[in-house]
């Protein structure tokens, strides 16, 4: 009897270990077999970091092919801060605070972030010494892009030598968060030379409002047009931005890139300037200080120059004018940002004359018209100057309009 009731609970123990090898079986099968592919593309692409590439502007160039405004190349340096910082705690176990003064739902707070000074310091700078690539930078501006702007790779070095670059690209291997890449560069080539005209470009003033912001780990912007021609053709100009796929290995530092899509060119803009008249005008006006002046084809309106001295260079606005350039521009008496050949001076009395011919042509010279202090044309009302002394002109013929200035 007791072996009977022995071997029965042998058998239910054997039962109860068959049915949990079998649900453990049945686990391993369902996660590594049937669902294997998702856990593994889930491991991929934690293991992956996708960088945006900024799209390169389209050239423009003049009535005979001479490009005015190009793309140059830079190679240069930047930081990658949320992988420093993901770096320095694997290594150390935790990452140096710093505290500041915040706002969390517009309310002011004690807020703290991680110290990437300290982090960049302590990790990044040492070596950039030995490879003799290292150089100041504004500690308040790195830990302000940290809080403000880090899914944006901070620029630390531009427009590096080739020497640099070469050096920098062969012995950077363990500097998590740093990379080297070659970017296009908005380059105006002759300068000021129709800098009125052209414009210049700028980062753009709201990142939160770009499409594909959350598509990328880290997102380079395009450049976008910030005055004239660069501005208003904002959108031929622009191309469609590329991609890099980065891979990061278990101590978060990048290994080497795993798939590239470039970036493609925006449209060609042809003027119908002419760059060598152009040059030719402004070196005149320079002899006179200042002034405007445009030459235009006679025979179909084309626009051969258009030149306003003093101007200034656009060039130094790449990437971003520093603030006591824009102050001493500012600050100019000269107004070189002012294009006197279209937006000096309003015309005044002196466009009642074409309009008066305008008249005769309309066969209306020989009629009479009163001035009731403004005339109302459509839902714009425009005083005339003698409303100021609470006047009016009455009744007047086209000649007698004119020798008053009278505006209605």
């Amino acid at each position: 009897m007791k072996h009977s009731r022995s071997g029965s609970r042998i058998f239910f123990l054997a039962l109860l270990i068959i049915g949990g090898m079998t649900a453990i079986t049945f686990r391993l099968w369902n996660i590594q077999i049937t669902h294997g592919s998702d856990y593994s593309a889930r491991i991929n692409s934690n293991s992956k970091v996708t960088v945006r590439l900024p799209a390169v502007r389209g050239e423009i160039l003049d009535r005979n092919g001479i490009k005015l405004v190009e793309n140059r190349a830079s190679f240069e340096v930047d930081f990658y801060l949320p992988d420093m910082v993901r770096a320095y705690r694997e290594s150390r176990g935790s990452v140096p605070i710093t505290a500041y003064r915040g706002r969390v739902h517009n309310m002011p707070r004690d807020l703290k972030e991680a110290d990437v000074v300290k982090i960049v310091s302590e990790t990044v700078i040492p070596r950039m010494e030995v490879l003799g690539v290292a150089k100041d930078y504004n500690a308040n501006a790195l830990q302000m892009h940290y809080r403000t702007n880090r899914e944006v790779p901070y620029n630390y070095r531009q427009d590096l030598s080739f020497e640099e670059m070469a050096l920098f690209s062969e012995r950077n291997l363990g500097l998590p968060g740093v990379n080297v890449s070659v970017k296009p560069v908005r380059w105006y080539v002759y300068g000021s030379m129709a800098a009125h005209i052209l414009g210049y470009v700028g980062a753009p003033s709201d990142l939160e409002k770009l499409p594909d912001l959350k598509n990328f780990n880290f997102y380079e912007p395009d450049v976008e047009g910030k005055a004239q021609l660069e501005l208003s053709l904002n959108e031929m100009l622009k191309g469609k931005p590329g991609a890099r796929v980065l891979q990061r290995n278990v101590k978060g530092v990048i290994d080497g890139e795993i798939e590239r899509r470039e970036p493609v060119q925006g449209n060609n803009v042809f003027l119908t300037l002419d760059a060598k008249i152009q040059s030719i005008t402004e070196n005149a006006l320079r002899h006179v200080g200042r002034g405007a002046a445009v030459v235009l084809n006679p025979k179909n309106g084309d626009i051969l120059a258009m030149a306003s001295v003093p101007s200034y260079d656009p060039n130094i606005f790449i990437p971003t004018i520093a603030s006591s350039e824009w102050n001493l521009i500012n600050k100019d008496e000269t107004n070189p940002l002012v294009n006197r050949a279209i937006s000096a001076y309003a015309p005044g009395s002196t466009y009642k004359i074409p309009i008066a011919l305008a008249g005769c042509r309309a066969g209306i010279v020989d009629k009479c018209f009163s001035c009731y202090g403004g005339v109302q044309y459509g839902n714009k009302y425009m005083r005339c100057w003698i409303a100021e002394k609470h006047r009016t002109h009455g009744k007047l013929s086209l000649p007698d309009a004119i020798k008053v200035s009278c505006n209605a």
